[in-house]
């Protein structure tokens, strides 16, 4: 399907806000950093925004760490990692206004452990600051201040917890800042013209069963609209029919001997059976997604490489406009 890719793209980069959940492991990061890098070199303002990293995927872009605040990566490229603790405290001091009481109450010891303790409280406030910078404007014209907000969300079963928590939040709380902000932020993950879901997976059984759970409850529960699965790290085909069985025929007949001077037969046979076992597993649980999710697919290669940068970006974004 030559273009699809395109397509898949085009309609991604047409909303506001795009989400990406997933199994941990799956590879979220380097995909958001991958659309990031693509819809940046299209020409839009786009900002990348983590979570509470440990690690953050500014490194995939050959970028010093945002430090908390948002920071350009590179030219219409930005990053942020949200740190749950420094957005309470940027809240408190946009309410308090007055820069000695707002001190008062970050020292105090009670409202530590009240934003330590109060059950959703992190997530809604993390929320409600990924729904300030995107509506966020600059300039006399009040044009925004980016195009396209990638979240590169928790992993899914916290992911899923921290989306819904907006919805516990307008139950608990049906009046006053809280519940508002709360509403304001449901209406923006519900608006399909401007939010859409993007479910990572790899090619392995629980981080198949996830994406197809998650995208279940995120549709059904919280309203999200899903746009496309990502299979990320999948194996490609290294061989033709003919040479498969051929290898797995000298496999099985347990064949010795020397590829070259250097290679021995052994371990180059059993290193091309992985490849082969490997490949089948991609096109199973590819199989198994699209039967799933219904939403456009998008296969990215596993990439065998000891380090992620912008070529290696690249080339995803190249599977991406060619899926």
């Amino acid at each position: 399907m030559l273009g699809s890719g395109r397509v898949i793209l085009d309609r991604l980069f047409e909303k506001r806000l795009l989400v990406l959940s997933g199994k941990g492991g799956v590879g979220k990061s380097i995909t958001g950093a991958a659309l990031a890098l693509a819809a940046s070199e299209r020409g839009k303002r786009t900002l990348l925004v983590e979570v509470d990293a440990a690690r953050e995927a500014a490194r995939y872009l050959e970028a010093a760490d945002s430090g908390g605040a948002v920071s350009e990566a590179r030219s219409n490229l930005f990053t942020v990692n949200l740190r749950p603790q420094t957005v309470m405290d940027e809240y408190v001091r946009h309410v308090v206004r007055v820069d000695m009481l707002s001190r008062r109450i970050l020292d105090n010891p009670i409202y530590k452990r009240f934003f330590a303790a109060a059950p959703g409280l992190k997530e809604l406030m993390v929320l409600g600051k990924i729904m300030v910078l995107e509506e966020e404007t600059q300039g006399w014209a009040r044009t925004p201040r980016f195009d396209l907000v990638i979240l590169d969300a928790p992993a899914t079963g916290h992911g899923l917890s921290f989306l819904k928590v907006p919805m516990a939040a307008t139950e608990a709380v049906p009046i006053g800042p809280i519940g508002a902000n709360a509403r304001r932020i449901l209406t923006l993950l519900r608006d399909p013209r401007r939010t859409a879901l993007v479910v990572v997976a790899i090619p392995e059984e629980m981080a198949v069963v996830e994406a197809a759970w998650f995208h279940r409850l995120a549709t059904q529960e919280i309203g999200i609209a899903c746009a496309a699965t990502v299979l990320n790290a999948a194996y490609e085909r290294r061989f033709t029919n003919d040479e498969e069985a051929e290898v797995l025929r000298l496999c099985a007949a347990g064949a010795t001997g020397r590829l070259s001077r250097d290679a021995d037969l052994g371990p180059a046979l059993d290193a091309a059976r992985r490849q082969i076992r490997r490949r089948k597993m991609t096109v199973f649980y590819e199989k198994r997604l699209r039967r799933d999710i219904a939403a456009p697919l998008v296969c990215l290669p596993y990439l065998f490489r000891d380090g992620i940068g912008p070529d290696a970006l690249r080339l995803l974004v190249q599977r991406f406009e060619a899926a």
